[in-house]
């Protein structure tokens, strides 16, 4: 089987760690993976993309409409990187807001692709780190069991790439937008 996803944010948003989670997760479930990291002013708020590949690939790089999986951790990065959603893809996006706007809502409709807001800062932030809000996104998106990305699995990668006094609160928080999303689906 072949994946590609799509980590969109901006710079101190935990794009970067969250795909190196989503990596160690594949390779860790015995699948070939590969990143490509864009870097945009991300010291200074700007736009990081990085795009993943699980599955045997010769470049690391995402075309258009072929992510089978957008994560963005920041709303507007999400309609940036839209170009890159395949028809019948996946999109989870930190937002409050809980609705589309309606011309987007319509677009992936027509392209029968399903995308769910995630109040990801206020579930991190309810357990005590916002900056965790990229942990709550990896746990929502477990839910959809897509490959090898199950919660234990994403937590055991988690483990080995998070800081050990940081793994306890990143745990919770993926735990946490897992069950976010076991309520909501």
């Amino acid at each position: 089987m072949k994946w590609e996803i799509v980590c969109a944010g901006i710079g101190g948003r935990g794009v970067l760690l969250a795909s190196a989670v989503l990596i160690e997760t594949a390779i860790s479930a015995g699948y070939n993976a590969m990143a490509s990291d864009e870097l945009g002013m991300s010291q200074r708020g700007g736009s990081v993309v990085s795009l993943v590949k699980v599955g045997t690939f010769r470049s690391p790089f995402v075309g258009r409409e072929n992510a089978d999986v957008i994560l963005s951790f920041e709303e507007s990065e999400f309609y940036r990187n839209l170009v890159f959603l395949k028809k019948g893809g996946l999109a989870i996006v930190n937002s409050r807001r809980s609705e589309l706007p309606p011309a987007v809502d319509a677009l992936l409709l027509e392209r029968k692709a399903r995308c769910f807001m995630v109040n990801a800062d206020g579930i991190a932030g309810g357990i005590g780190s916002v900056q965790a809000s990229n942990m709550a996104m990896l746990g929502f998106f477990s839910h959809f069991g897509i490959g090898p990305y199950s919660i234990g699995n994403i937590v055991g990668a988690m483990e080995r790439k998070v800081a050990p006094k940081l793994y306890a609160m990143n745990k919770a928080v993926c735990e946490a937008g897992r069950s976010e999303a076991m309520q909501r689906l």
